[in-house]
C-alpha cells in the first residue's frame, strides 16, 4: 500500500498541477495550432511539419530524462527539484507561444515548442512518477490515477470555459481567447506545483543497483507487456489528437458555429469528467485492460454522431459532444495506471524500481502518436485541398471530408488497441504475484 495516509484532501492538492499541465495540452492542438494556421497565417504543412520536428526532440530528451530522475536522489528528493524547474520553464514558454507580439513566422513556433517540450517532460514525468510510486495496489493505483484524472479533467474545462464565456460576454477574437487561455495556465501553474509540494511526501526508494546498459536495455525489450501497452497508448492518443486537431475547423466550418467553439468544446470535457468513475470502477470490477477495450469499443461506435449531425444546431452539438468526450478520461487514466503495474514486471526482472524511465516511454509514445497524428491531419487537409485562409468559402466537398477525417480515422486507431488489449498479460493476480516478488527481494 502506502508508508503515509492518503486522503481526499492530500489527493486534491497533490494531483492539482495536472489541472494546468492537461489545460494546456487540450489547448495545444484545439486552440494553439488553429492560432497559427488561421491568424498567423502560416501554411498548414509547415505547421505539420513543425509540431512533427520538434515531437523527433523528445525521442531522446523524454528517456534521458527519466533515466536522470530515477537515478539520482536530492536532498529534496528524486521528483520535486525537476517540478519545480519544469514549471518555471514551462511558463516562459507558455507565454511566448499563447501570447506572440505581433507577427511571427515558423522559426519562432519552432524554437519555442522546443522549449515548451523540455518544460513539459520534466514536470509530466516527475509528477505523475511521483503519483504511481505512491501505491504498490492494483487497484489504490486507479484510485491515484482517477485522482489525477479529475484535476486534468477539470484543466480541460477550464480551458473550453474561458473562450465559451468570452464569446458570451463579446465577439473575442481566437488570437484573444489563445492569450485569456495561456494567461490562465501561466497564472494556475505555480500555484498548483507550490500545493502539491506541500500534500504529500516523495515515497523513500532503495538505492538502485547497477546491472548494466545491456541488461537494462534487454529487459525493457523483453518487457512485451510494455510494448503492448505502448502500442495502445499511441494509438488511443492518435485517435483523440484527431478529434483536437479537427475540432475548431469542425465545429467552425461544418457545423457552422464558429462562434461558440468554446461552448462546445466545453460539453466535450464535461463528457469526460462525468465517465471518470464509471471507468474507474469498472477497472477495479474487472480489469485495467478489459476496461480499455469496453472503453475505445464505445469510442468506436459514438463518434457516429458527429457524421449525421446538422449545421447551426448548437444545443444538439452540444449534446452530442457530451457523450462523445466520454472516452476522453480513459485516454490518460488507464494507460497510466497499467504502467505502474508494469513497472513492477520490470522490477521484478531487473531488482530496481524505474517509474520515471517508463512514465517517460509511455509519455514519448503518446507524444510521438499526438505528434505524428496532428501532423498528418493538418497535411491531409492540404492534400485534400482545404485551405485554411479560405475557411468557409471551401467548396462544401473539402468541408464534408473534415467530417469524415474526425469520425472514421479515431475508429481504425481504437481498433488497433483492441487488438493489442486482447489477452494482455498482467492483471490483478499477476500483479500481486509480481509485488510478492519485489517484497520478498526486499526482505518485507
Amino acid at each position: 500500500m502506502t508508508p503515509f495516509k492518503i486522503n481526499k484532501l492530500s489527493m486534491s492538492g497533490f494531483t492539482f498541477p495536472a489541472m494546468p499541465l492537461a489545460g494546456f495540452l487540450q489547448s495545444k492542438y484545439i486552440l494553439l495550432m488553429p492560432l497559427y494556421a488561421i491568424t498567423m497565417g502560416l501554411d498548414t504543412i509547415a505547421i505539420a511539419g513543425i509540431f512533427f520536428a520538434t515531437k523527433m526532440f523528445d525521442v531522446v530528451t523524454d528517456p534521458v530524462f527519466g533515466i536522470l530522475s530515477d537515478r539520482y536522489e536530492t536532498p529534496w528528493g528524486r521528483r520535486r527539484p525537476w517540478l519545480v524547474i519544469g514549471t518555471l520553464i514551462l511558463m516562459l514558454a507558455i507565454y511566448m507561444l499563447f501570447i506572440p507580439a505581433g507577427q511571427v513566422g515558423q522559426g519562432y513556433l519552432f524554437g519555442w515548442l522546443l522549449v515548451v517540450y523540455v518544460g513539459w517532460t520534466l514536470t509530466t514525468v516527475s509528477h505523475t512518477a511521483w503519483a504511481l510510486e505512491l501505491s504498490s495496489d492494483y487497484d489504490q493505483r486507479t484510485n491515484i490515477t482517477g485522482w489525477l484524472q479529475v484535476s486534468a479533467m477539470i484543466g480541460m474545462m477550464l480551458v473550453a470555459l474561458v473562450p465559451a464565456v468570452m464569446e458570451q460576454l463579446g465577439s473575442p477574437t481566437h488570437a484573444e481567447k489563445v492569450a485569456a487561455v495561456g494567461w490562465l495556465l501561466i497564472i494556475l501553474l505555480p500555484i498548483a506545483v507550490f500545493v502539491c509540494l506541500r500534500s504529500l511526501p516523495e515515497p523513500a526508494t532503495r538505492p538502485p543497483e547497477h546491472i548494466g546498459f545491456r541488461r537494462a536495455l534487454t529487459i525493457v525489450a523483453g518487457n512485451w507487456a510494455l510494448l503492448r501497452l505502448l502500442g495502445a497508448n499511441a494509438a488511443i492518443t492518435a485517435a483523440y489528437a484527431v478529434v483536437q486537431s479537427l475540432f475548431v475547423f469542425y465545429v467552425t466550418y461544418t457545423l457552422l458555429l464558429g462562434d461558440r467553439t468554446g461552448f462546445t468544446l466545453f460539453f466535450l470535457m464535461v463528457g469526460g469528467m462525468v465517465f471518470i468513475p464509471v471507468w474507474v470502477n469498472l477497472a477495479k470490477r474487472i480489469s485495467k485492460h478489459a476496461t480499455m477495450q469496453f472503453a475505445v469499443l464505445y469510442g468506436m461506435f459514438v463518434p457516429i454522431l458527429l457524421l449525421i449531425l446538422p449545421p447551426e444546431r448548437l444545443w444538439l452539438t452540444a449534446f452530442a459532444f457530451l457523450f462523445v468526450g466520454a472516452i476522453t478520461s480513459a485516454h490518460e487514466l488507464l494507460p497510466r495506471t497499467m504502467m505502474a503495474d508494469v513497472c513492477d514486471h520490470d522490477q521484478a526482472a531487473s531488482g530496481n524500481e524505474r517509474m520515471g524511465l517508463y512514465y517517460s516511454l509511455l509519455q514519448l509514445s503518446s507524444k510521438l502518436a499526438a505528434g505524428f497524428m496532428a501532423s498528418g491531419i493538418y497535411l491531409a487537409l492540404s492534400w485534400i485541398g482545404f485551405d485554411s485562409d479560405a475557411g468557409g468559402e471551401n467548396s462544401q466537398a473539402m468541408i464534408d471530408n473534415i467530417r469524415y477525417l474526425i469520425v472514421f480515422t479515431p475508429i481504425a486507431a481504437y481498433l488497433l488497441v483492441l487488438l493489442l488489449m486482447w489477452k494482455y498479460p498482467i492483471d490483478r493476480a499477476r500483479q500481486k504475484e509480481l509485488r510478492r516478488i519485489i517484497d520478498e527481494r526486499a526482505g518485507i
